[in-house]
């Protein structure tokens, strides 16, 4: 770790952590997941089935192609709005935890000066 890197700020080889611009993030996160929500399925819904999409000679060449990777993109697809919920929901326990931590430590820090 080192103060270019995003993690320790301060080049202390120590986590940092700034909890409120974190958890803003994580909404932003989540906003995001929420927008390809929105703007795959309408999209998903026009698009034409696997091997349908041209005809003759030349089509079908294209969709003998296209019909494999076709039908593993649209799941993986369709898994992507989960996976910005599902990390804006880890990052938001994380802020959680890290602050706990942090008043855990203050605390003995405190006991220990006392």
């Amino acid at each position: 770790m080192s103060a270019g890197d995003g993690v320790s700020l301060n080049g202390d080889d120590v986590v940092d952590m700034d909890p409120v611009d974190t958890a803003k993030e994580m909404t932003v996160v989540d906003a995001e997941g929420t927008h390809l929500e929105s703007t795959w399925n309408p999209i998903k819904a026009a698009l034409p089935g696997p091997g349908t999409f041209g005809h003759g000679l030349l089509g079908l060449k294209f969709n003998t192609r296209t019909s494999g990777p076709d039908t593993s993109i649209r799941p993986a697809a369709d898994g992507v709005p989960q996976f910005y919920h599902n990390i804006s929901a880890a990052g938001t326990q994380l802020v959680k935890a890290y602050l706990a931590h942090d008043a855990e430590a203050a605390g003995y820090i405190l006991v220990q000066l006392s």
